[in-house]
């Protein structure tokens, strides 16, 4: 618990140091640019068709059972599985690159079109690569060697900023250099805690001989409904800044990532608390014990109510804040800092649910809300940013949360007057 607690804080600091030594190397427009890259590329993570989070539950299944022949099988299936989609798609997209105008979809003419083209097919290669490596994650918590998830994040941060320090002493600031120098640093990371791990549980260790097509299916059945809701997760988080770009310009994204980053502090310790429950949730519905369910879910509770204060703080001394640690003006005005208070506080109470519904496998509800979230969302922010700036595409994405901030608890609500249990 303490070290994994001692890892996050460190991870959160390296975080936080490499976004304004990174601001500083490229310079605000073309930070802006990479913040966009980095979103349109983070997108591939979403395209593992949900079978990251299939493959967690029914692992974790599997090692409740103490199976750990079918958890092999599920494991190396599920590498087999990454890699081919990883192929296809870096094939899909390499045939399709060079003839995209990435100036016209970023919006900006502070980097060459070489550039950006030679930028996004070196990313989405080391994206992809990381992307099947990355099913590491996924038996790590179905494992429940959550210390070692955490630990892989702050190394990702920590060789990530050893690497930017390096291309800064040594090379001309470049969009091209900070995309190899990140991908490579985020690669390399995976590998090591794919290594740590497998070297001590070679029982879980994947083999080709061992991919079974027949688990694809099991895996997929589940995952299925968990990659519905990821694209709802992609439509609204990660498409508000694209619309940003388009709209107001790589400056104006700029300002909003330095705000946001500042929030995600409050995002990160929500998720230190949350992300170890999935698992257990899942363990728990399997043996059945709704009681130690039930409290948990109301002690998650307190997580928001803690998160508020340092919510507020940001929302009033936010500006003083991000220039101490950046040292970038923002704009005057709150507008921007109030909207991302409540949209954070929304997604930490929504999460509260969403990882409980996750792990005991209730996902129909949460499936056909991402349906119509994807379908509102980015019409709702284009429509309310035109009126209110920047701002207003948090606004859309706010009245969006609040779908899920609304119905979620009631599933949750159901789901234990299903189980004839006492409901939190």
């Amino acid at each position: 618990m303490w070290g994994s607690l001692f890892f996050k804080v460190l991870a959160i600091a390296c975080s936080f140091i490499l976004l304004p030594l990174m601001l500083h190397y490229l310079g605000g427009d073309k930070f802006g640019v990479w913040v966009a890259i980095f979103s349109v590329v983070s997108w591939v993570v979403f395209f593992d068709l949900g079978f990251g989070s299939g493959l967690r539950n029914k692992l974790s299944e599997s090692l409740s059972n103490g199976d750990f022949e079918e958890s092999s099988i599920l494991v190396s299936t599920a590498y087999g599985s990454m890699g081919m989609l990883s192929l296809f798609l870096y094939a899909a997209f390499l045939s399709v690159n060079f003839f995209i105008d990435w100036q016209g979809v970023f919006s900006t003419d502070v980097v060459p079109r070489y550039e950006l083209q030679w930028s996004m097919a070196i990313m989405v290669f080391l994206f992809l690569l990381n992307f099947t490596l990355l099913i590491i994650l996924q038996v790590l918590h179905a494992s429940k060697k959550t210390f070692l998830t955490v630990a892989h994040q702050f190394l990702a941060n920590f060789v990530a900023l050893l690497a930017v320090l390096l291309a800064n002493a040594l090379v001309a600031p470049s969009l091209f250099v900070i995309c190899v120098v990140y991908g490579v640093s985020q690669v390399f990371t995976t590998i090591l805690i794919s290594f740590v791990f497998y070297r001590k549980n070679l029982k879980l260790m994947p083999r080709c001989k061992l991919f079974k097509l027949d688990r694809v299916k099991a895996i997929a059945s589940l995952g299925g409904q968990f990659f519905i809701i990821q694209l709802a997760v992609l439509v609204i988080f990660s498409t508000d800044k694209i619309i940003i770009i388009k709209l107001f310009g790589p400056a104006a994204l700029t300002e909003y990532e330095l705000v946001f980053k500042a929030y995600s502090a409050i995002l990160i310790m929500s998720t230190l608390f949350l992300a170890p429950l999935w698992s257990r949730y899942t363990h728990a519905a399997a043996a059945k014990d709704y009681s130690w369910m039930s409290t948990t879910l109301r002690r998650s509770h307190w997580v928001c109510a803690l998160l508020f204060v340092p919510s507020m703080i940001l929302c009033f001394f936010g500006h003083e804040i991000i220039f101490l640690w950046a040292g970038y003006y923002l704009d005057p005005g709150f507008n921007l800092l109030v909207a991302m208070s409540v949209f954070v506080l929304l997604r930490v109470w929504s999460d509260i649910y969403a990882y409980f519904l996750n792990g005991v496998g209730v996902l129909k509800v949460q499936m056909w809300l991402a349906v119509v979230q994807a379908v509102i969302n980015i019409p709702l922010s284009v429509t309310i940013a035109r009126i209110y700036g920047v701002p207003g595409v948090i606004y859309g994405s706010i009245l969006t949360v609040s779908l899920s901030a609304i119905l979620l608890p009631i599933c949750v609500y159901w789901y234990f007057k299903s189980t004839e249990d006492v409901a939190p």
